[in-house]
């Protein structure tokens, strides 16, 4: 049963809060009772801003099964699918149905450090690096197997959908969203008679585990980055990740195109 309520979740620019305000009086003109505080008992959330902003709100309400939407002020809008002038026609197609549903797994880390033991999710990659910008040496274990050391400026841990961002920037593949793998790319990796890695991405099947160990020298300057956001961890042993049984659902209008997404946003 529809609660008609909406949570509207904006950055805090000037032109997101104008069209935030916007969407709010075009809401309540159907009856809906909207938000700027996130209200678990939401039909949906809507994030105003770019893919940050996007990000972010779905991360800072951890997670939660309520669909979300975005209306991108940012400037490539990945995920925020409306521009600021499809509003009314999107409270029209919301209001009679005319949208699709989409699940997207997250991506699950388990940090190891010296004296504890955490979890973390993204929605588009968790990468490592090291916080002060260095060279940092990791191993690599797929499945237990050791795969390679990377030495260079860190590594990324990607979901599919995230394989269009930071993952993409380093030179990894784009990766079709329904696959539910994980993608593992070096970012600046040395390429030399010294060091030696894969200098391309490597893509694993569901149910695999990837296993990133820095080595000795450097567990004390290892830095996380989840969706963009530093995660600070003292003395990291290691970090295990997996594809989460967790999901976040994404409301589009029609049919979400990957391939168009793709187009519009990169070519």
């Amino acid at each position: 049963m529809s609660s008609k309520i909406i949570n509207i979740i904006k950055n805090s620019k000037e032109y997101s809060l104008e069209i935030a305000e916007h969407l709010k009086t075009e809401l309540e003109k159907y009856g809906y009772k909207t938000t700027c505080e996130f209200d678990s008992e939401a039909e949906l959330c809507i994030s105003v801003g770019g893919d940050g902003s996007f990000l972010k709100s779905v991360r800072d309400n951890n997670f939660p099964q309520i669909p979300f939407i975005g209306v991108n002020t940012g400037t490539l809008g990945f995920y925020p699918e409306l521009s600021p002038e499809d509003i009314d026609f999107f409270v029209r197609e919301y209001i009679k149905g005319n949208y699709s549903l989409n699940k997207l797994n997250l991506l699950k880390g388990e940090i190891h450090s010296e004296k504890l033991k955490d979890e973390i999710y993204a929605i588009n990659d968790i990468s490592i690096k090291n916080e002060i910008c260095k060279a940092i040496h990791l191993a690599v274990f797929i499945d237990d197997n050791h795969l390679q050391t990377i030495s260079g400026d860190g590594v990324i841990i990607s979901t599919p959908m995230g394989s269009s961002a930071y993952n993409y920037s380093a030179g990894g593949s784009l990766v079709y969203p329904s696959l539910n793998t994980m993608q593992i790319t070096p970012i600046a990796p040395l390429i030399s008679n010294a060091y030696r890695c894969l200098s391309s991405g490597v893509i694993v099947p569901p149910k695999t585990k990837i296993v990133i160990k820095p080595e000795l020298d450097y567990i004390d300057s290892a830095v996380l980055c989840v969706d963009g956001e530093s995660y600070i961890v003292n003395k990291l042993q290691k970090c295990d990740f997996f594809i989460s049984e967790k999901t976040i659902t994404i409301l589009s209008l029609g049919t979400f195109n990957y391939w168009k997404v793709i187009k519009d946003k990169f070519l």
